[in-house]
């Protein structure tokens, strides 16, 4: 939909709810916009609901993952932001079905935007406009998607003094045990659970539970399922709205997949549930251990494109410190029923609701816009050209002969820019852009890797 016709479609909307927020008290509210690498980029503006559309800044879609710490790279290359066009401001609107009132601080109220380029058409960088196209393909085919992702992460003591001078390592971990699922890691874990819930339910976010997990400073929350891009905003704003609480608390909350040594303790996932729904009824279920035809298809599109999208569940230099199969972080492409070393996980007990695929790959430094249209897009494919499904795993995966997934960023960056699959499901402008993006990301990390001496070299060479 061109910006004219999503202007006369929100127009009227956001007049409406800019007259009810006022209505209820809302003074200010918080737009937000997503950027290439997953985060939230957003300003706080007293309350204007425009129905004419908002500036987006167009670097955006280019700018530097971490905004270039620790090596001061701002952009990468982007046609849509550079020197010879003056690094403009394109368009955006925001999406009536995204501003919602905050519970916990009802002066404010909070929206997400869709971009589009000057002359009006959708911008082909958007990764929120990449989801809302693929979703559409679901729907073309007569399907409603559901997604629930459940997020580790990490909570530390802030200290802002160690944190600027980038000496995270060197922040201490909330709570006192590395246990599982345990109530008293420390005193305050259990307000600051109800707290995080109170405030999600607030904004009509739900988090099925939240729990510590294996590690020191280690915690996941699973969140409710819901529509594709419903689902992937969720997952944003649960992120923002931890970190911060987080940050009210003298706290600070991590994403990074690793922050232990390979080996030690967890790493962070973000598992992605998957199902499909037609006419209110589930469609992969079939009864326990078995799946229906379209569930077949479905998974064995999403497993034959599993190595081409790999990029887009682990996008960072860290994201690889995770490969792990012995701590559940797969290495295969492959899947079995409750099988938890597979990347899918088939899931179809207790009961006909439930039944779903569990995405193993996906780390917590996902963006999560593009790791469900990658799980959705492979999907479609499958259904669409009647993919048959490989039989399910069993026993040691390491000891059977199944594909591999890419073990490097270079590696599964020129899975992506190459895959002519990835060009027609996102659009080849974003593919492009998006493998630039991530080569500017291999890049900084080997000029960093350059200017450094590493602790390996001091310890085994200094004094011998």
């Amino acid at each position: 939909m061109e910006f004219q016709d999503k202007v006369a479609d929100y127009g009227p909307k956001l007049e409406a709810l800019q007259r009810k927020l006022a209505l209820d008290g809302v003074e200010f509210i918080q737009v937000h916009t997503v950027d290439t690498s997953g985060a939230f980029r957003s300003k706080i503006t007293p309350l204007k609901l425009s129905p004419y559309g908002e500036a987006i800044n167009a670097i955006l879609y280019c700018v530097a993952h971490g905004d270039g710490q620790p090596m001061g790279d701002v952009a990468f290359a982007s046609p849509t932001a550079n020197e010879e066009n003056g690094f403009p401001n394109i368009k955006g609107i925001i999406d009536p079905a995204t501003v919602v009132q905050h519970g916990w601080k009802p002066e404010y109220a909070s929206a997400i935007t869709f971009s589009y380029m000057l002359d009006g058409a959708p911008c082909p960088y958007d990764p929120r406009g990449v989801l809302a196209r693929v979703e559409q393909r679901a729907a073309a085919l007569g399907y409603e998607p559901r997604f629930a992702l459940e997020y580790e992460f990490g909570i530390f003591h802030a200290d802002h003094d160690l944190m600027r001078a980038g000496r995270y390592r060197e922040l201490k971990p909330w709570g006192h045990s590395l246990t599982n699922y345990d109530l008293v890691r420390s005193g305050e874990y259990q307000d600051f659970a109800a707290e995080l819930i109170r405030r999600m339910k607030s904004i009509g976010i739900g988090i099925a539970s939240l729990v510590t997990e294996y590690g020191f400073g280690m915690y996941e929350y699973a969140l409710t399922p819901k529509t594709a891009l419903q689902a992937a905003d969720d997952a944003m704003r649960a992120k923002l709205h931890l970190r911060e609480l987080c940050a009210e608390r003298g706290l600070v909350a991590t994403f990074m997949t690793r922050f232990q040594p390979p080996g030690k303790e967890s790493a962070c996932g973000a598992h992605h549930h998957v199902s499909l729904w037609k006419d209110g009824q589930p469609a992969f279920a079939a009864g326990p251990n078995r799946l229906t035809p379209v569930a077949e298809k479905f998974l064995a599109g999403v497993l034959n494109r599993m190595q081409e999208t790999h990029l887009l569940f682990r996008p960072t230099v860290n994201s690889y410190r995770r490969f792990d199969r012995g701590a559940w972080s797969p290495e295969d492409v492959a899947w079995g029923f409750e099988n938890r070393t597979a990347p899918i996980r088939a899931i179809t007990t207790p009961n006909d609701g439930a039944c779903r695929f569990e995405h193993r790959a996906p780390g917590a430094d996902i963006n999560p816009y593009l790791s469900v249209a990658a799980i959705l897009a492979a999907g479609c494919e499958g259904i669409e050209k009647d993919l048959p499904l490989e039989a399910p795993v069993s026993g040691d995966l390491a000891k059977l002969d199944k594909p591999k997934l890419p073990r490097t960023l270079n590696a599964s960056i020129d899975a992506f820019a190459n895959s002519d699959f990835c060009a027609e499901a996102f659009g080849e402008a974003f593919r492009d852009n998006y493998a630039e993006s991530r080569r500017a990301e291999q890049a900084a990390f080997e000029a960093w890797q350059a200017s450094h001496i590493t602790d390996f070299e001091w310890q085994r060479y200094f004094v011998n």
